[in-house]
This record gives C-alpha cells, sequence and structure tokens, in this order.
C-alpha cells in the first residue's frame, strides 16, 4: 500500500509539472505570435522593397545590355580606324600625324574593351545575385554610386582605400 500512497503524489506532481509546461509553452507562443504580428509590417516594407530592387536591376540590367552593344560597335570601328592607313605619297609629318591617330585610336580600342569586359562581368554579377555587394568587404554599393557607374566592384570606402 505504501507504493499507492507514493505513486498518488507523483501523478498530482506530474500533472502540476505538466500544466506548468503547458503555461510556459503557451506564454512562449503568445509572445512568439506577438513577434511576428509586429514583424509584419516591417515585412511588407522588406517584400515593397525587394519589388522595387528587382525592378530596378532589371532596368539596370537592360542598360548595361545595351551599352555593351555600344561598346562593341565602337570597338570595331576603332579597330577599323587602326587599320586603315594611307602610306603613300606621306611626308614625314604627315606620317607622324597618322601614326599618332592610329595609336590613339589603338589606345581607346584597348580602353573600351576593358569598360567592355567590366560590363560584362556586372552582367554576370546581376545574374549571379550578388550585383551591388562590395567584393572586398561585402557591404551594399550606395545606388548613387551604382547609378554613376552600373559596373562598380567596390564601396566607396574600399575605393578610397585602393586608391
Amino acid at each position: 500500500m505504501s507504493s499507492t500512497k507514493d505513486a498518488r503524489p507523483r501523478r498530482i506532481d506530474s500533472r502540476l509539472g505538466v500544466r506548468k509546461k503547458v503555461r510556459a509553452v503557451s506564454r512562449k507562443t503568445k509572445a512568439t505570435i506577438s513577434q511576428v504580428t509586429q514583424a509584419a509590417p516591417k515585412f511588407d516594407q522588406v517584400q515593397a522593397t525587394a519589388t522595387a530592387m528587382a525592378e530596378n536591376l532589371q532596368q539596370v540590367l537592360q542598360t548595361l545590355l545595351a551599352e555593351i552593344q555600344r561598346l562593341k560597335r565602337e570597338i570595331a570601328m576603332h579597330a577599323e580606324l587602326a587599320q586603315q592607313r594611307e602610306s603613300a605619297g606621306n611626308d614625314v609629318g604627315d606620317d607622324g600625324m597618322e601614326i599618332e591617330q592610329v595609336s590613339k585610336n589603338l589606345a581607346l580600342k584597348k580602353h573600351l574593351e576593358r569598360v567592355l569586359a567590366q560590363i560584362e562581368a556586372a552582367v554576370r554579377r546581376i545574374e549571379q545575385g550578388v550585383y551591388g555587394l562590395c567584393e572586398r568587404c561585402g557591404n551594399a554599393i550606395l545606388p548613387e554610386r551604382l547609378e554613376v557607374l552600373p559596373y562598380a566592384t567596390t564601396c566607396m570606402n574600399c575605393a578610397r582605400i585602393a586608391a
């Protein structure tokens, strides 16, 4: 009989323990629901911001693709100009000016090729989902910087350090 008396208090204790646990879980659930309710407006703002960023990325992508086409045409034009040479009957001064013009065209072509490579890299970053993030520190690049230089790879702080 002593074993039954010992068993009864344990049942009551275990019932009280379960009730306490249920109340504790209930309080935690209410707190979680409260947190979710408070976060809901923030989620709407984040979703609206994400939608605006996606639309902006599409616009940036279209701009970059158009710039790629323009640069390819300009590179082809400068390559053609660098190959055109009229060397028959020119004097030394004319030949010097022609060589200077050819070297300018080649230098400009080389610069345009570097810019083209940077723009193509920016398009790849958009496709990978990392566009607008600094390659050095991982922070977001200011939208104003990206507006001016859409193929920027570093934030202003890292750009200052590198310069």
